[in-house]
């Protein structure tokens, strides 16, 4: 499934708010009183959810998943059938199997 990638730039506002998201449990419950496990994951990364499709128009449902879907921790696009390589260094794409030129000039 094609998702929609984050730059650095937003990369690093959604990084910033799953780090808020993270700290949130212990200031909820000592604000509310309550153990942790009355602090759903939906709740608690609700802002990180929503500000993601802020960005993208895409609804996430997974907060871990955007953390995956950083732009600058895979390759270009494959030359023959355009889905991202795997990794920037990459020596073949995972997806059609296509050997990218500059790899093989190496």
């Amino acid at each position: 499934m094609e998702m929609p990638m984050l730059d650095e730039k937003e990369y690093q506002i959604i990084s910033e708010i799953w780090r808020q998201c993270g700290l949130a449990p212990k200031e909820w419950r000592l604000k509310h009183n309550l153990p942790l496990e009355n602090l759903s994951f939906e709740e608690r990364f609700r802002p990180m959810l929503n500000k993601y499709q802020e960005l993208t128009e895409f609804e996430e449902t997974n907060h871990i998943a955007i953390l995956h879907h950083r732009l600058s921790i895979y390759g270009e696009p494959c030359e023959n059938c355009r889905k991202p390589l795997r990794t920037p260094k990459a020596n073949f794409c995972a997806a059609c199997g296509k050997i990218p030129s500059k790899s093989s000039e190496n």
